[in-house]
């Protein structure tokens, strides 16, 4: 279980984070490297969703820029939260948070870092009519700037969870347009250009604060959905690193020479989503049956190449607000053909099933078609599929899930919530879920301050949610990863990619 660092119901004091604070340094980044050096060259399985940090909540943006930004505190590679561009805080009482930021820090455009820019930051993430990032914030009030360096947020109720949550929001400056399409952050690297569908070329900020070792003095991030493209160039050098390396390219990917596979178990979990508002995924009977009609344990075999385990709730092991007992269901065939005949379709049912083009659906199909739910799957660039998604217009869908601050709250306030977008809650709800019973659970937990008190409301949550079924878990994949041998890296439990922490050696 990750251990969660949730201050607010104790009054936190600026030299509780003094050492922590110094581990991270106050240093100018070096460039490193001469000046001709080959970029350190990734490679993504898409394009970012966009280059505004607070309009989107997808992993491939959060890869790129997650490099630019910096946030107020962030994760280290055990997910304990650390300063960042805050080096302390403290809770004058149990709504409000003042953090104090680290002296000297700039844009990447030179001008200095103040409250004012944290301040619109934050605002900007809870309350841009586009906004994706406003779920993270849903009990903050207000920020304002009380001083040059200090930064008080105020919450609606207490909210013991705000750090973990801070961890995902970019500061901008202050002076930002309403879409940003040039990034500019505080991080290790600057935004050079971007050609979409081609790459994206990044640079080391020499003026930047938090590197500890010498930066790879230029970042070439390309963009391939084909998976096999993706390890031919890794295996012909003209790649670093492949993100999401496909299971069934592992074994060959370790007998290749000069190339190696980075794994790391994720928080990650493989899901189903109907759309529950309307036929025939709108009666639970036909969402058990499809769930029952799975074979878990086949399916990690067959999809992930064992490189995985059975799900069977929304969140991993790992993930604070798990539920122990919700097992994996086991495989039911004729309980889910009388389910199906029970909800008015005893010859089964049609669905085209829509996922992100590179993944292999074969086995999943051909278990559902034994109960009689016939699929027709239909894969699609993520660039097409994610903005569907997004507009509700996906039926039926395969994909995956990640609470990347390893709490269960990131399901339940941003996925499962009913849509809110007043108070930011149900960003990603994209299948027409909703729950009053549990909208009041999932609000609940997120102001208890009593931590084994909030486990057991999550847990609550994750039943509910388990016999509703809205969406249907299938399996927590391994975070795999193709490297060259030269490359110094080790991959996070949240599958974050930063550059920072990459060097290139000698074999």
């Amino acid at each position: 279980m990750l251990a969660l660092r949730c201050h607010a119901w104790r009054r936190a004091t600026w030299l509780a984070y003094a050492a922590a604070a110094a581990v991270l340094g106050t240093g100018t980044a070096c460039s490193g490297g001469p000046e001709g050096a080959a970029p350190l060259r990734l490679v993504f399985h898409s394009d970012p969703q966009g280059l505004d940090p607070h309009l989107h909540d997808e992993v491939a943006t959060h890869w790129v820029l997650d490099n630019v930004y910096d946030s107020l505190v962030t994760f280290d590679a055990d997910m304990h939260v650390r300063p960042a561009l805050a080096i302390g805080w403290d809770n004058p009482d149990d709504l409000t948070w003042r953090f104090q930021l680290r002296p000297g820090v700039r844009f990447q455009d030179g001008q200095p870092l103040a409250a004012a820019d944290v301040a619109v930051s934050l605002e900007r993430a809870r309350s841009h009519p586009q906004s994706k990032m406003s779920g993270y914030l849903v009990e903050v009030a207000a920020v304002r700037a009380v001083a040059p360096r200090i930064v008080e947020v105020q919450t609606r109720r207490p909210y013991p969870i705000l750090l973990n949550k801070l961890t995902f929001i970019a500061i901008v400056p202050r002076n930002v347009p309403s879409r940003i399409v040039k990034p500019l952050g505080t991080g290790p690297y600057r935004f050079v250009s971007y050609t979409p569908g081609r790459g994206l070329e990044l640079a080391a900020f020499g003026g930047g604060w938090s590197a500890t070792q010498e930066l790879e003095p230029r970042v070439s991030i390309g963009f391939e959905s084909d998976a096999a493209k993706r390890v031919q160039a890794l295996t012909s050098g003209r790649a670093d690193l492949v993100a999401e390396l496909p299971t069934q390219y592992a074994d060959r990917l370790r007998a290749s020479p000069g190339c190696a596979v980075r794994s790391a178990g994720g928080l990650a979990v493989n899901y189903l989503q109907p759309r529950v508002d309307s036929p025939p995924f709108s009666d639970p009977r036909v969402r058990r049956a499809i769930s029952l009609a799975v074979d878990r344990e086949a399916l990690v075999r067959a999809m992930l190449h064992g490189r995985g385990a059975p799900a069977g709730q929304m969140v991993g092991p790992k993930v604070f607000g798990y539920a122990p007992e919700i097992r994996p269901p086991r495989r039911d065939l004729a309980a889910a053909r009388q389910l199906l005949a029970a909800a008015g379709y005893p010859g089964g049912l049609d669905a085209v099933l829509e996922y992100r083009d590179g993944q292999d659906v074969a086995a999943l199909r051909e278990q559902l078609a034994e109960a009689g739910i016939r699929l027709r799957p239909q894969a699609r660039p993520w660039s097409q599929l994610y903005p569907r998604l997004l507009r509700g217009q996906v039926a039926f869908y395969y994909g995956s899930w990640q609470c990347s601050s390893g709490d269960a709250s990131d399901l339940f306030d941003n996925k499962v919530h009913t849509r809110d977008p007043a108070r930011g809650y149900g960003d990603s709800n994209s299948n027409g879920y909703s729950n009053p019973a549990l909208d009041k659970l999932i609000e609940s937990s997120g102001a208890t301050l009593d931590m084994n008190e909030r486990r057991r409301i999550l847990e609550s949550a994750m039943r509910l949610l388990d016999a509703d079924l809205p969406l249907i878990p299938l399996a927590i994949p391994f975070n795999l990863f193709g490297v060259r041998t030269t490359l110094a890296w080790a991959p996070r439990l949240d599958a974050r990619i930063q550059a920072a922490g990459m060097r290139r050696v000698e074999r």
